[in-house]
Protein backbone atom coordinates (compact mmCIF):
# COMPACT_ATOMS: atom_id res chain seq x y z
CA UNK A 1 0.00 0.00 0.00
CA UNK A 2 2.84 2.41 0.87
CA UNK A 3 4.45 1.80 -2.52
CA UNK A 4 1.17 2.63 -4.26
CA UNK A 5 0.83 5.87 -2.27
CA UNK A 6 4.42 6.90 -2.93
CA UNK A 7 4.12 6.17 -6.64
CA UNK A 8 0.86 8.11 -6.80
CA UNK A 9 2.46 11.06 -5.03
CA UNK A 10 5.43 10.99 -7.37
CA UNK A 11 3.18 10.95 -10.43
CA UNK A 12 1.18 13.89 -9.10
CA UNK A 13 4.26 15.95 -8.22
CA UNK A 14 5.89 15.09 -11.56
CA UNK A 15 2.78 16.39 -13.31
CA UNK A 16 2.77 19.64 -11.28
CA UNK A 17 6.50 20.11 -11.89
CA UNK A 18 6.01 19.75 -15.65
CA UNK A 19 2.87 21.91 -15.69
CA UNK A 20 4.70 24.80 -14.03
CA UNK A 21 7.39 24.50 -16.70
CA UNK A 22 10.41 23.38 -14.71
CA UNK A 23 10.92 20.52 -17.17
CA UNK A 24 12.56 23.15 -19.38
CA UNK A 25 15.58 22.73 -17.10
CA UNK A 26 17.50 19.71 -18.43
CA UNK A 27 18.96 18.44 -15.13
CA UNK A 28 16.70 15.77 -13.67
CA UNK A 29 18.40 16.17 -10.30
CA UNK A 30 16.40 19.39 -9.83
CA UNK A 31 13.16 17.44 -10.25
CA UNK A 32 14.27 14.96 -7.57
CA UNK A 33 15.32 17.70 -5.16
CA UNK A 34 12.11 19.67 -5.62
CA UNK A 35 9.89 16.63 -5.15
CA UNK A 36 11.87 15.57 -2.07
CA UNK A 37 11.62 19.08 -0.64
CA UNK A 38 7.85 19.11 -1.07
CA UNK A 39 7.39 15.57 0.22
CA UNK A 40 9.92 15.43 3.05
CA UNK A 41 11.81 18.67 3.82
CA UNK A 42 15.18 17.72 5.28
CA UNK A 43 18.92 18.29 5.09
CA UNK A 44 20.77 17.41 1.90
CA UNK A 45 22.12 14.24 3.54
CA UNK A 46 18.68 13.17 4.71
CA UNK A 47 17.32 13.99 1.26
CA UNK A 48 19.70 11.50 -0.38
CA UNK A 49 18.49 8.83 2.04
CA UNK A 50 14.84 9.70 1.40
CA UNK A 51 15.26 9.56 -2.38
CA UNK A 52 17.03 6.20 -2.13
CA UNK A 53 14.45 4.69 0.22
CA UNK A 54 11.24 5.89 -1.44
CA UNK A 55 12.10 6.68 -5.05
CA UNK A 56 15.03 4.32 -5.67
CA UNK A 57 17.14 7.31 -6.75
CA UNK A 58 20.77 6.90 -5.72
CA UNK A 59 22.17 10.44 -5.74
CA UNK A 60 25.57 11.17 -4.24
CA UNK A 61 25.65 13.95 -1.66
CA UNK A 62 28.60 15.66 -3.33
CA UNK A 63 26.69 15.61 -6.61
CA UNK A 64 23.91 17.57 -4.93
CA UNK A 65 26.37 20.15 -3.61
CA UNK A 66 27.94 20.55 -7.04
CA UNK A 67 24.55 20.91 -8.64
CA UNK A 68 23.49 23.60 -6.14
CA UNK A 69 26.43 25.68 -7.38
CA UNK A 70 25.40 25.05 -10.99
CA UNK A 71 21.78 25.94 -10.21
CA UNK A 72 22.80 29.26 -8.68
CA UNK A 73 25.43 30.18 -11.24
CA UNK A 74 23.81 29.12 -14.51
CA UNK A 75 20.12 28.27 -14.01
CA UNK A 76 18.84 30.75 -11.44
CA UNK A 77 17.55 33.22 -14.04
CA UNK A 78 15.66 30.51 -15.93
CA UNK A 79 14.09 29.18 -12.73
CA UNK A 80 12.91 32.66 -11.85
CA UNK A 81 11.60 33.30 -15.35
CA UNK A 82 9.57 30.08 -15.24
CA UNK A 83 8.21 30.98 -11.80
CA UNK A 84 7.14 34.47 -12.86
CA UNK A 85 5.54 33.20 -16.09
CA UNK A 86 3.57 30.59 -14.15
CA UNK A 87 2.47 33.13 -11.54
CA UNK A 88 1.25 35.51 -14.22
CA UNK A 89 -0.73 32.68 -15.81
CA UNK A 90 -2.31 31.69 -12.51
CA UNK A 91 -3.20 35.32 -11.70
CA UNK A 92 -4.80 35.99 -15.06
CA UNK A 93 -1.84 37.63 -16.76
CA UNK A 94 -1.02 40.39 -14.27
CA UNK A 95 0.99 40.66 -11.07
CA UNK A 96 -0.63 43.60 -9.31
CA UNK A 97 0.02 42.86 -5.64
CA UNK A 98 3.32 41.78 -4.11
CA UNK A 99 4.60 41.21 -0.59
CA UNK A 100 8.16 41.93 0.51
CA UNK A 101 9.93 40.83 3.67
CA UNK A 102 13.41 39.96 4.87
CA UNK A 103 14.98 37.48 7.24
CA UNK A 104 18.49 36.58 8.33
CA UNK A 105 20.30 33.26 7.86
CA UNK A 106 23.19 32.60 10.22
CA UNK A 107 26.18 30.27 9.98
CA UNK A 108 27.71 28.28 12.83
CA UNK A 109 30.95 30.18 12.48
CA UNK A 110 32.36 33.63 13.13
CA UNK A 111 34.29 33.60 9.84
CA UNK A 112 33.36 36.36 7.42
CA UNK A 113 33.67 37.00 3.69
CA UNK A 114 32.22 39.40 1.12
CA UNK A 115 28.67 38.28 1.95
CA UNK A 116 28.77 36.75 5.43
CA UNK A 117 29.14 39.29 8.21
CA UNK A 118 27.77 39.77 11.72
CA UNK A 119 24.74 42.03 11.91
CA UNK A 120 21.30 42.40 13.43
CA UNK A 121 20.09 38.81 13.68
CA UNK A 122 16.43 37.86 13.77
CA UNK A 123 17.55 34.64 15.46
CA UNK A 124 19.35 36.44 18.27
CA UNK A 125 22.78 35.29 17.05
CA UNK A 126 25.17 38.14 17.82
CA UNK A 127 28.53 36.42 17.28
CA UNK A 128 27.83 34.30 14.19
CA UNK A 129 28.18 35.59 10.64
CA UNK A 130 25.00 35.82 8.59
CA UNK A 131 23.41 36.92 5.33
CA UNK A 132 20.24 38.94 4.82
CA UNK A 133 17.61 37.34 2.58
CA UNK A 134 14.96 39.45 0.85
CA UNK A 135 11.93 37.66 -0.57
CA UNK A 136 9.24 38.93 -2.93
CA UNK A 137 6.02 36.93 -3.31
CA UNK A 138 2.71 37.47 -5.09
CA UNK A 139 -0.76 37.16 -3.70
CA UNK A 140 -1.40 33.52 -3.03
CA UNK A 141 2.18 33.11 -1.83
CA UNK A 142 3.84 32.39 -5.18
CA UNK A 143 7.58 33.19 -4.89
CA UNK A 144 8.73 35.76 -7.42
CA UNK A 145 12.26 36.77 -6.53
CA UNK A 146 14.87 36.72 -3.82
CA UNK A 147 18.14 38.49 -3.16
CA UNK A 148 21.00 37.92 -0.75
CA UNK A 149 22.55 40.92 0.96
CA UNK A 150 25.58 41.43 3.14
CA UNK A 151 24.93 40.27 6.70
CA UNK A 152 25.50 43.75 8.10
CA UNK A 153 23.10 45.39 5.62
CA UNK A 154 20.23 47.37 7.18
CA UNK A 155 17.07 45.65 5.96
CA UNK A 156 15.38 48.93 5.09
CA UNK A 157 17.92 49.50 2.32
CA UNK A 158 17.15 46.20 0.58
CA UNK A 159 13.60 46.82 -0.61
CA UNK A 160 13.95 49.54 -3.25
CA UNK A 161 16.88 47.94 -5.16
CA UNK A 162 15.19 44.55 -5.24
CA UNK A 163 11.82 45.87 -6.43
CA UNK A 164 13.44 48.12 -9.03
CA UNK A 165 15.45 45.18 -10.38
CA UNK A 166 12.40 42.90 -10.53
CA UNK A 167 10.27 45.57 -12.19
CA UNK A 168 12.88 46.18 -14.88
CA UNK A 169 13.69 42.54 -15.65
CA UNK A 170 10.07 41.42 -15.94
CA UNK A 171 8.44 44.54 -17.42
CA UNK A 172 6.08 44.83 -14.49
CA UNK A 173 4.51 48.08 -15.60
CA UNK A 174 3.50 51.04 -13.47
CA UNK A 175 0.41 49.88 -11.61
CA UNK A 176 1.21 47.56 -8.73
CA UNK A 177 1.11 47.57 -4.94
CA UNK A 178 3.84 46.51 -2.54
CA UNK A 179 2.85 45.33 0.92
CA UNK A 180 5.70 45.50 3.43
CA UNK A 181 6.17 45.49 7.16
CA UNK A 182 6.12 48.97 8.67
CA UNK A 183 9.72 48.45 9.78
CA UNK A 184 10.77 48.54 6.13
CA UNK A 185 9.05 51.85 5.49
CA UNK A 186 11.89 54.09 6.62
CA UNK A 187 12.06 57.76 5.68
CA UNK A 188 14.33 57.11 2.70
CA UNK A 189 12.02 54.46 1.25
CA UNK A 190 8.99 56.69 1.68
CA UNK A 191 10.77 59.60 -0.01
CA UNK A 192 11.84 57.36 -2.89
CA UNK A 193 8.28 56.33 -3.58
CA UNK A 194 7.13 57.53 -6.96
CA UNK A 195 3.34 57.47 -7.28
CA UNK A 196 3.64 57.24 -11.08
CA UNK A 197 5.05 53.73 -10.88
CA UNK A 198 4.66 52.45 -7.36
CA UNK A 199 2.09 52.49 -4.61
CA UNK A 200 2.88 50.86 -1.30
CA UNK A 201 0.87 49.92 1.73
CA UNK A 202 2.66 49.20 4.96
CA UNK A 203 1.40 46.83 7.62
CA UNK A 204 0.61 48.83 10.79
CA UNK A 205 2.80 48.15 13.80
CA UNK A 206 1.44 47.61 17.28
CA UNK A 207 2.45 51.18 18.17
CA UNK A 208 -0.13 52.43 15.69
CA UNK A 209 -2.74 51.02 18.03
CA UNK A 210 -1.24 52.58 21.13
CA UNK A 211 0.05 49.24 22.47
Amino acid sequence: MDAVLINGTQLLLDCIYDNIGFNRIPDEILRHLVIARVSQPASKLATTEYLKSYYDEDIDLNHIYRYMDKLYNTQRELVQQISVEHTRKVLGGKIGLMFYDVTTLYFETAKTDDLREPGFSKDGKTAESQVVLGLLVSEGGYPLSYSLFNGSQYEGYTMIPMIDDFKQRFSLGEDFIIVADSGLMNKTNVELQTPLWMRRRSVPSITDYGL
